[in-house]
């Protein structure tokens, strides 16, 4: 039964190309139990507006517990540090800060506190929308550069927009 379940894991974002879960979904699952927590793997996420729309509503429509995302794939800082946010703040201070040693370097934290002050809101929307306008660009070279050495690109009916 769920008392043997520590939680449910999805994913919206990873490096191999994929469909991204149904976090919704899984959201409303785990608020009918209300016992089983749910935790967000949002790797690469940030960077699309259409998956953070999704996580939004997942929030909103269902039960969301945490959602960890990577500071060096969405931040353009160094690899090493990661953001857990989320709804529950009973779950974000309780059940993740109590396991979290706190031995880790500062640097990942200032990283991205320097970025951040770099961007600024206009900065880092500008990101955003550059990606946007590029993404349909650089998957048509991407597929004519696989078509070239007779490999292809998985199809995810545009659902997945950061891995090809």
């Amino acid at each position: 039964g769920s008392e043997n379940i520590l939680c449910v894991l999805s994913t919206t974002s990873c490096f191999a190309p994929r469909v991204p879960d149904d976090v919704e979904q899984i959201a409303k699952l785990c608020a009918e139990n209300g016992e089983i927590a749910h935790v967000i793997n949002n790797a690469y996420g940030l960077q699309c507006s259409k998956i953070c729309h999704k996580i939004n509503m997942a929030c909103r429509n269902g039960q969301v517990d945490a959602v960890v995302q990577s500071t060096d794939k969405n931040l353009l800082v160094p690899v090493g540090g990661a953001i857990i946010a989320g709804p529950n703040k009973r779950f974000i201070e309780e059940e993740i800060s109590r396991t979290y040693s706190g031995r880790a370097s500062m640097s990942p934290i200032l990283d991205v506190f320097i970025t951040l002050i770099h961007l600024g809101k206009n900065g880092l929307t500008e990101l955003r929308e550059r990606r946007i306008r590029l993404i349909t660009y650089f998957q048509t070279a991407l597929e004519k550069i696989a078509i070239k050495y007779g490999e292809r690109l998985l199809d995810t009916g545009q659902k997945n927009t950061i891995s090809f």
